[in-house]
């Protein structure tokens, strides 16, 4: 490994790489200091539940977004944290959000038009469908019809209701609960730096898939927070591409970012240079970012899967997966070898492996059999996840301003 790190890749990023390094030298993997125990209660338990909903999904910042869905002179409909909300982005390129109801009856302003994933809709502004009372991607109130048989009522107090809503690394942030504005940077703790190296913002939309499956969202987050069961799970899938269990792993406030190191790090020589660009890095290791508390941005070897896992219910996971690819790879004859991508990282790693073993999961706690869940070394990011929820919980952990 040489000295010299590249200007363009953050010290903590390059301080991964040589971790990793390290690991590939000596064999040596990297584990937690303890085992520990997850109460099976914490992912059945409807006031365990609500007490999440409250604490952190109506009060923490949610990825809501990917930068590049929300183009200037549009309107994203969002309702994945349980309240109707809607992102717009104006003239001046500032992302906003808004709930997604109208101040004269309620009627929802941007409708979810049939089952697929919502997608932005190019428009001047919101008008509301119902009485056509019209509002600018601003949420400022701009037309009433028939405004004079609305006596008594100041236009000033009827703008949309705004939420916190911030922008970083190529992610929009949302929090479902009106408040003060947050940076969305300062929230990353760092991470944007990661992401802006990596090139999140630059890359495009291919496909996004929005299912409900009957298991606790947890459960899907814990399967991306270790490495130990790739080599059992995914046997015949990804596990070919991957050393077994190795992982280095950097946290940046309550997020983490992570690599997985792949089998084509082994086969290296000698010590290896410090990557130049994310191809680089990503035919040595696949890039994970947790950014708390229900956001995975992973980084295949040339696209990214952002995920985001919900909470509808106890027992439902909402699970939100974006395929985003680079943006000179966007051509129609492109198309035929994203879509056999995505066939093989949604349809089966994720959905035959990943969700069907947390569903399973799910079916098991239900018999009472296990009141914990048991964690080894290995799983030792899983253990810090699970702590990190419950210190938001117990309002000793506060996301950064």
């Amino acid at each position: 490994m040489t000295d010299t790190t590249p200007a363009s890749m953050p010290a903590t990023l390059a301080g991964l790489v040589l971790r990793l390094d390290q690991a590939r030298i000596t064999g040596v993997r990297e584990t937690g200091t303890e085992t520990g125990t997850v109460p099976a209660s914490r992912y059945a338990d409807p006031a365990h539940w609500q007490r999440e909903q409250d604490a952190l999904f109506a009060q923490w910042p949610i990825v809501a977004a990917h930068s590049s869905e929300v183009p200037a002179g549009s309107a994203l409909p969002f309702d994945a944290l349980g309240v109707p909300i809607v992102i717009t982005r104006s003239a001046d390129g500032l992302a906003r959000a808004f709930f997604n109801v109208c101040r004269h009856r309620g009627m929802t302003l941007v409708q979810c038009d049939g089952p697929e994933p919502a997608k932005a809709k190019p428009c001047k502004t919101l008008v509301c469908p119902y009485h056509a009372w019209t509002y600018g991607l601003d949420g400022a109130l701009r037309h009433r019809l028939h405004a004079d048989a609305f006596d008594g009522l100041d236009p000033a107090t009827l703008n949309l209701v705004e939420l916190p809503c911030s922008e970083a690394g190529g992610l929009i942030f949302v929090k479902r609960t009106p408040g003060p504005a947050f940076s969305a940077a300062g929230f990353l703790a760092g991470l944007d730096a990661h992401l802006d190296w990596l090139g999140l913002a630059d890359m495009r939309v291919f496909r996004k898939v929005d299912h409900v499956y009957p298991a606790n969202w947890k459960l899907t987050a814990d399967a991306f927070l270790e490495g130990y069961h790739i080599r059992v799970l995914h046997r015949d899938t990804i596990y070919p591409f991957f050393a077994d269990a190795f992982t280095v792993n950097m946290h940046a406030g309550p997020h983490q970012d992570t690599l997985a190191i792949r089998r084509a790090a082994f086969e290296a020589l000698e010590a290896f240079d410090t990557p130049r660009d994310r191809y680089a890095l990503c035919k040595l290791a696949t890039p994970t970012q947790l950014i708390f508390p229900n956001t995975f941005v992973i980084w295949h070897p040339d696209y990214v899967s952002l995920i985001g896992m919900f909470s509808p219910a106890p027992d439902a996971v909402r699970w939100v997966h974006t395929m985003l690819i680079p943006p000179d790879r966007t051509g129609d004859d492109w198309v035929p070898h994203w879509e056999k991508t995505f066939r093989l990282i949604e349809e089966t790693v994720f959905q035959q492996e990943d969700i069907a073993c947390a569903t399973a999961i799910q079916r098991g706690l239900a018999s009472g059999a296990n009141t914990n869940l048991n964690m080894g070394r290995l799983e030792h990011e899983v253990l810090r996840f699970h702590r990190g929820v419950d210190a938001a919980i117990g309002g000793t952990l506060v996301p950064p301003a």
